[in-house]
This record gives C-alpha cells, sequence and structure tokens, in this order.
C-alpha cells in the first residue's frame, strides 16, 4: 500500500469486517463511522443503556453487552477480521476495582474471545500514561519502558491492560498491536476540555510551574487515521505506537489558546509542582469526606497530567505505519468554539 502525506489507509479497509468495543463513545464513535465510510463491514458491541440510534443510522451492526459479559464479547467478535478495543474506564476519579474491573478484566476477557474466534489482529487503544508522566523533558519512544508503577489506578489499569495484550500477540495465531495516544480532543470531547473550558470561565484556572512543560495531544481525527493504519499495515503486527499530533506545545500556550478560543483572559496563575500537587490531596481527600460522586477541580493525576513534560517521539509510527497527523492544536483549537461554547 503506497502512502503519502495526508491519505488514509482506505484500501485495505474496503470490505473488511470489524468489531469497534466502545462504539458510543467519543473515540469509538469517530472511528466506526470511519471505518463505515472506508467500506468496512462494521459492528459495534454497546451496553444496553447505550444510545446506539446514530450508529444503526449509519448501517452499523449492533450487539449488545459488554466487557465483563463472555457470551456477548464471543457472539460480538464471531466472524470478525480485526478487533478495536477502543473502550475502557477513563479519568482522574474512582476506586481501583472500578478501573481494573474494565481495563484489566474486560480486556482478558476480549483477549480470550478474539482467540476462540480467531480474530487476525486486536488494536488496542492503550495511553502514553503508561510511562509515567515524565517532567525531565527527556524524548520518549516505544522502546522506552512503562513504568514500574503507577501513582494512580486509571495508569496501574492501563499498565496491566496493555501488558496483557502485549503478551497476547501471537497467541492461538492472533496478532496484537499497542497504540498510546496522548490527551485526546477534538469538538465533542466529553471530558478533559470541558473541565478546563470550566475552570476557565470561573477564573480557577492554574498552570503548574509556568505552564513551560510540553503537553501531548492527540486530535480524535489524527488517532483515528493511526488506529486504521494500525489495525491494517502488515508490519504492525506485534508493536507499539505512539500516537499524538506531532506538536510541540507548552500546557501555558495550549490554555492561552482554549482562553482565547472562548473569548476568555489566558490563565495567570501559577503553582509549584509540589504546592500543586499537595493542595490537590488535600481537594481529593475534602470530596472523599463529603462522598461527593464527581471528581474534585484538581487531582494529583490531573496535576501530573498537565504537568508532564516530556517529547513523545512519533518518528515508527511515521516511518513504519506512514502516519500523518493533519491537525495540530494550533490550526483545529478555533473548531472547538461550537464544543464548548462562547461565554
Amino acid at each position: 500500500m503506497t502512502r503519502g502525506a495526508g491519505d488514509e489507509a482506505t484500501a485495505p479497509v474496503t470490505g473488511a469486517s470489524v468489531l469497534v468495543l466502545g462504539a458510543t463513545g467519543f473515540l469509538g464513535s469517530r472511528l466506526a463511522l470511519a471505518l463505515k465510510k472506508s467500506g468496512a463491514a462494521v459492528r459495534a458491541m454497546a451496553r444496553p443503556t447505550s444510545d446506539v440510534s446514530f450508529l444503526a443510522a449509519s448501517g452499523i451492526g449492533i450487539v449488545t453487552g459488554d466487557l465483563a459479559d463472555e457470551d456477548a464479547l464471543a457472539r460480538a467478535a464471531a466472524g470478525q477480521r480485526v478487533v478495536f478495543h477502543a473502550a475502557a474506564r477513563v479519568g482522574d476519579w474512582g476506586g481501583a476495582e472500578e478501573f481494573r474491573r474494565v481495563n484489566v478484566d474486560g480486556t482478558a476477557r476480549l483477549i480470550a474471545a478474539c482467540r476462540k474466534q480467531r480474530v487476525r489482529r486486536l488494536v488496542h487503544v492503550s495511553s502514553l500514561t503508561v510511562l509515567g508522566l515524565p517532567r525531565r523533558g527527556a524524548r520518549v519512544d516505544e522502546e522506552t519502558p512503562p513504568a514500574m508503577s503507577a501513582a494512580d489506578a486509571y495508569t496501574a489499569s492501563k499498565i496491566a491492560g496493555e501488558k496483557l495484550v502485549r503478551r497476547a500477540h501471537g497467541a492461538g495465531g492472533l496478532e496484537t498491536v499497542v497504540v498510546r495516544p496522548g490527551v485526546i480532543w477534538g469538538p465533542g470531547d466529553p471530558m478533559f476540555l470541558p473541565r478546563f473550558a470550566a475552570l476557565l470561565r470561573r477564573g480557577r484556572m492554574v498552570l503548574v510551574d509556568g505552564g513551560r512543560n510540553r503537553v501531548a495531544l492527540s486530535h480524535v481525527d489524527n488517532l483515528v487515521q493511526g488506529l486504521l493504519l494500525a489495525a491494517f499495515v502488515p508490519g504492525a503486527a506485534g508493536q507499539v505506537f505512539h500516537i499524538t499530533d506531532g506538536e510541540e506545545i507548552t500546557a501555558a500556550e495550549a490554555f492561552g489558546l482554549l482562553a482565547e478560543t472562548l473569548g476568555l483572559p489566558p490563565p495567570r496563575r501559577s503553582l509549584p509542582f509540589p504546592v500543586a500537587h499537595a493542595v490537590a490531596a488535600l481537594m481529593e481527600a475534602w470530596a472523599i469526606l463529603r462522598r461527593r460522586g464527581v471528581p474534585p477541580a484538581f487531582t494529583r493525576y490531573g496535576v501530573r497530567l498537565v504537568a508532564s513534560d516530556c517529547r513523545y517521539d512519533i518518528g515508527k509510527s511515521r516511518r513504519e505505519l506512514g502516519y500523518r497527523p493533519a491537525l495540530s492544536f494550533r490550526l483545529g483549537v478555533a473548531a472547538l468554539a461550537a464544543a464548548t461554547g462562547r461565554s
């Protein structure tokens, strides 16, 4: 397959039978619709309470169930050439068991279903957080080992889930590919950008160490391109790939651009990392005492995320997949106005 800058891996998709888990979510829905547009026979697995009307209207088949249902997983995987695992418990708030039940135990059940149904390739959406959110500005690539331990339940579950997928490669004829994105963003993002926008509107957004650190972002459409390539490029089997926007942008620049898009002043306040982390710990403790169901404005994971500083190298994805990110935060931030609204 010949690929140039901006080309999509459409040729191998045509006619392929594919299953998308997490197809009602932000990333999974964009992926499922892109696959359908590219000519694939797409099946989605969704919980009984999920709204699947937009998927069904696009001609996507629906299997009802979740990662805890072995029978449903087997039915969903039956006859599929490729399975995309974009279902996960994501966030910076919740108990360790909640994250493990979905991101580890659910992944193990999916692997077993793929083997049983003789799926050719499983593409797993992991996260760059498995590398530990380094803060020293070093260059990080796919040869960098995952963190030995995790400071939060989400990261611990993603490390464990990724290990299961990598170990499964080649067993029973199953190929696996791991894709690690940064913070996924774009119009329709239900989690990170709305929270940051709310903090900006209330004047409560605080930078860490002046926001001089570089942040790793992955526009949802760039990530979909990377996932398609990971699924259908033959040499991707057994590999790990970093998929970001390939853009060096600091936290201060990103939040400043978001504020400008919303017609708001950029964040001016800054705290040293140890102070910000301690404040977040106190806010978490207070939220637990009050038994709140929503996360506090600041969490320790959130502080580590926005303070992370390193260069996530996507050279391997460019060379081996032909990945060409088309959208950067600087170019695409204006489109966020429709999703977040102007104040």
